[in-house]
């Protein structure tokens, strides 16, 4: 069984939690993630990340904050191969979904 490790970021935006929303749904799709899930009801996104290096997902939550959105980020990838020790596998998941957005 593989030995998954989480990491998370929060960032606040301007504007609407729909725009948002597809905004992050572009920037996943852009970022070559996969099995883009998306929650109305919880305005959450999930997709997977698989590269030959990195094996792992990403969830979003979108959440309104006085007048603000917040954009809850956590990224989840097996840390237990061997490019693990030379760059974190999350870091890599979040910067690919951060430079996208």
């Amino acid at each position: 069984m593989a030995i998954r490790k989480s990491k998370e970021e929060n960032f606040e935006v301007s504007g609407t939690i729909e725009d948002w929303k597809s905004n992050v749904e572009k920037a996943l799709e852009k970022g070559e993630f996969t099995s883009i899930k998306t929650n109305n009801i919880l305005n959450q996104i999930n997709a997977n990340y698989k590269k030959l290096t990195v094996w792992g997902e990403i969830s979003i939550t979108l959440t309104e904050n006085n007048g603000k959105i917040k954009i809850n980020v956590i990224s989840t990838a097996n840390s237990d191969n061997i490019f693990a020790l030379f760059s974190s596998p999350n870091k890599v998941i979040l910067e690919n979904f951060k430079n996208n957005l």
